[in-house]
């Protein structure tokens, strides 16, 4: 008789036992390292607004803002993908010259915010402008190399209110005006400016007039011979019969408008010559004066540093307020505040 296979006997004629089988613990698998964050060139991108300094070149403002955000960019390690070394490391750019010699709001872009900027060049702008009565000069501002061109009496501009009368009737709305000579218009591929630095004058080369428009034409102070500060125009039924030398207005215009041409048709349309010596922009599209970037703290002194040839002095590598932190910190701030809207500010693009 055939003994029965017992329970504790394995299949295999192994016998079994009560001892626990070894295993070989599973292993997790090895995962690779994850890839280090690349450093990126942009630590924030859009647009923002600066108060120009006065003597800066709307050019010298871009050549600024790029030095301090590409050293910023070479102290992070950040990657350089250029294909040309001659080009610009970071995209930084301008929404619409501003004069060396006028000061306040341009809007500024910053990487892929530089593709937003042409409806800037075209749309609304609003400045304040003195006008100064009684001469001219070659480049129609306060230049410290213009010459004076012109000369005529201004006596019989005594009233505020013919002065307004002017402006209302004559310089509102759809106008003709000629561009200065020393702009950066072009004439035969070459700019007006350089031609002007050669003696030309506009009637020698036959500067067509060109349509703009006013939006808007204030008459908000004036200065005579004999006083002292400025005077609002409330104070007009009070006023002095004396000449009024100087007076402030408060522009808004389309895009291509040139203050200086303005003030120029000024003059002769009040019986005299006119220069502009002043000009403020306080309005760029929805960026106002107060959404702008100061320089520093000493951006109202209405003093230039000039070279012993007249140039005007620029020391782009000086210590100011346009810090990286703060540039980024304006972005951000514009993008939540200013451009959430759909109304931009610029009433013709």
């Amino acid at each position: 008789m055939k003994r029965p296979l017992s329970a504790t006997t394995s299949s295999a004629g192994e016998e079994a036992t009560d001892e626990p089988t070894e295993t070989t613990p599973k292993q997790s698998p090895v995962l690779p390292e994850p890839e280090p964050t690349p450093t990126p060139l942009y630590l924030k991108e859009g647009l923002f607004a600066v108060q120009k300094p006065l003597g800066w070149t709307s050019q010298d403002v871009v050549g600024k803002l790029r030095f301090l955000l590409e050293s910023d960019a070479k102290a992070r390690n950040a990657p350089d993908r250029r294909t040309k070394r001659r080009r610009p490391w970071m995209k930084v750019g301008h929404g619409g010259t501003l004069d060396p010699l006028a000061t306040g709001v341009l809007v500024c872009g910053v990487g892929a915010g530089t593709k937003d900027l042409q409806k800037y060049l075209v749309g609304s702008k609003a400045y304040r402008a003195e006008v100064t009565l009684g001469y001219q000069t070659t480049t129609l501002d306060s230049d410290p190399k213009a010459e004076i061109v012109e000369k005529q009496p201004f006596d019989h501009v005594t009233s505020m209110e013919s002065i307004d009368e002017v402006l209302q009737s004559k310089f509102t709305g759809k106008i003709q005006q000629i561009p200065p000579v020393f702009s950066a218009l072009k004439r035969d591929g070459k700019k007006l400016y350089e031609l002007g630095r050669q003696g030309q004058t506009a009637e020698d080369l036959k500067i067509q007039p060109r349509e703009v428009i006013i939006y808007d034409l204030k008459l908000v102070g004036y200065s005579n011979t004999e006083s002292e500060g400025n005077k609002n125009n409330d104070n007009d039924d009070n006023e002095s019969k004396q000449p009024i030398e100087k007076f402030f207005i408060d522009v808004e215009c389309g895009g291509g408008t040139y203050i200086r041409s303005l003030v120029r048709d000024i003059g002769i349309a009040l019986g005299t010559v006119a220069t502009m010596t002043k000009l403020e922009r306080t309005k760029q599209g929805q960026f106002l004066m107060e959404h702008s970037l100061p320089y520093n703290a000493s951006d109202t002194d209405d003093v230039v540093k000039l070279d012993e040839n007249g140039g005007i002095v620029i020391n782009k590598r000086e210590d100011c307020n346009w810090t990286v932190d703060a540039i980024n910190e304006a972005i951000r701030t514009c993008r939540e505040t200013l451009l959430t809207s759909e109304d931009d500010g610029l009433k013709d693009k």
